[in-house]
C-alpha cells in the first residue's frame, strides 16, 4: 500500500489545535533511512512484516513483525531492512500538547517497543489514513482527535525492548547509506564508494547485497525517489524535468519510468494526488 504524505508546515490551523498529523503510511516497504539530525516531528512506527535494524544514540535494535519504535523529534537515527520485505506502518505528529503528552507517558527517549494491543492501534491508524485519503485536511479538529486516539493506543500499551536485545551495528552499511543520502543528487560510482569504504568493489557490492537484499544502486534509486516525492510537494512550480535533475536522474523519461515503478503513478499524478506541501 502506498504512503500518504501529509506535511503541512505552513498551515495556520496547526497553531489552533493541540495535535496534528505530519506523515502517515500503511504497510509500506521501507527503504533505508539515515537522518543525522532526525526530523522536526515525533514519529511512531509499527512493523507488520519482515525485519529491520534501528540505530539510535549508538544503540541498535532488531525490529521484527509485532514490534515498533518511537523517534523523538530532532534525534539522530537510522533504520533499514535486513530482510527482502520490511513493511512499516507509521505516523508523524506534532503540536502544543506533545511535550506534556510525552511527559505523562514518560517518553523521554527514543527506542523500540512491543504492543499489548496491536490490533487497536492499527485500527485507529487505518481509520486516520482513510479519513485523510477521503477528506484531506479540511477538518483539522477531527484530525487532531483521531491523532490523539492513535497515540493513546500506543502509549497505553507499549513495553520498551531492552537495549540488551540489540543487533550489531554495521558501520560499512551505515557509511554507504549516509554517503548515498548526502550525494544522491549527482552521479555516484561504485569506484568512489569502494574508496570510501576501503574495500574492493567486488567485496563491497557482495557484502551490501547480502546484508540489504538489494544492490547499492537499487538503494540509491530508492533514496532518489524518496527525495523526488519531497521535492514534488515542496516545489509545485518546478517542472518534472527540474525535479528529475535535482534528484540525480539522467533524463526525465527515465525518471518517470522509475517513479511509476516505485509509486504506482507518474510524478505529475503524484503531485496532484497529494496536495499538501512538504
Amino acid at each position: 500500500m502506498k504512503q500518504i504524505l501529509k506535511i503541512v508546515e505552513n498551515a495556520n490551523w496547526k497553531e489552533e489545535y493541540p495535535l496534528s498529523v505530519s506523515t502517515i503510511g500503511l504497510a509500506q516497504q521501507q527503504m533505508p533511512i539515515v537522518r543525522p539530525h532526525g526530523l522536526p516531528v515525533h514519529q511512531i512506527f509499527y512493523c507488520t512484516s519482515g525485519s529491520g535494524e534501528l540505530t539510535i544514540n549508538d544503540q541498535s535494535y532488531r525490529i521484527d513483525a509485532g514490534s515498533g519504535f518511537f523517534l523523538k523529534a530532532n534525534e539522530p537515527n537510522s533504520y533499514y531492512g535486513i530482510t527482502k520485505k520490511w513493511e512499516l506502518n507509521y505516523m508523524g505528529f506534532e503540536g502544543a500538547i506533545c511535550a506534556s503528552l510525552l511527559e505523562t507517558y514518560k517518553l523521554n527517549r527514543s527506542g523500540a517497543f512491543l504492543l499489548s494491543t496491536e490490533n487497536k492501534f492499527l485500527r485507529e491508524l487505518k481509520k486516520l489514513y482513510r479519513y485523510l485519503e477521503e477528506h484531506g485536511e479540511q477538518n483539522p479538529k477531527e484530525l487532531s482527535k483521531m491523532c490523539y486516539a492513535c497515540l493513546l493506543e500506543v502509549f497505553e500499551s507499549m513495553d520498551w525492548i531492552d537495549v540488551g536485545k540489540t543487533a550489531v551495528s554495521d558501520e560499512i552499511i551505515e557509511k554507504i547509506i549516509t554517503y548515498l543520502q548526502r550525494e544522491f543528487y549527482r552521479g555516484i560510482t561504485l569506484e568512489e564508494l569502494s574508496e570510501l569504504t576501503s574495500l574492493s568493489k567486488e567485496y563491497m557490492c557482495s557484502y551490501f547485497k547480502k546484508r540489504m537484499n538489494k544492490t547499492i544502486m537499487q538503494v540509491l534509486c530508492d533514496i532518489r525517489i524518496m527525495n523526488a516525492c519531497v521535492l514534488l510537494n515542496r516545489f509545485p512550480d518546478k517542472t518534472i524535468a527540474e525535479i528529475s535533475k535535482k534528484c540525480g536522474f539522467e533524463s526525465p523519461s527515465y525518471f518517470g519510468s522509475v517513479f511509476r515503478k516505485h509509486q504506482g503513478m507518474t510524478p505529475d499524478t503524484y503531485r496532484k494526488w497529494i496536495p499538501a506541501d512538504h
